[in-house]
């Protein structure tokens, strides 16, 4: 199945192990924008120079400028949900893609 990914930001709550936290994430998406997949790690930027590292930074901020997610423990499996809104996360597909 065809589709796309983008960063986002996820929200993970406190754990009585852990303190709540903020990462940044691969999220993959259908060809309608409805969230397939999560990177289960944060992600960290990379290069083989530091032009190329600089570049993945870059990549990385774009997770800004969309809503925040969490994951919600579903009665089937976990979801990714807008914190604010707490609708399900979605993401607009790209100009251009199609089956």
């Amino acid at each position: 199945m065809a589709g796309f990914w983008n960063y986002r930001v996820i929200f993970c709550e406190a754990t009585k192990d852990d303190a709540a936290q903020y990462q940044i994430h691969e999220v993959e998406y259908n060809l309608n924008g409805k969230v397939t997949n999560w990177s289960e790690t944060g992600a960290a930027p990379f290069g083989h120079t530091v032009a190329e590292l600089e570049a993945d930074a870059e990549r990385l901020k774009t997770a800004f400028t969309k809503p925040v997610l969490k994951v919600v423990r579903k009665e089937r499996g976990y979801e990714l949900v807008d914190v604010e809104t707490g609708e399900s996360a979605f993401a607009e597909p790209p100009a251009g893609l199609t089956e």
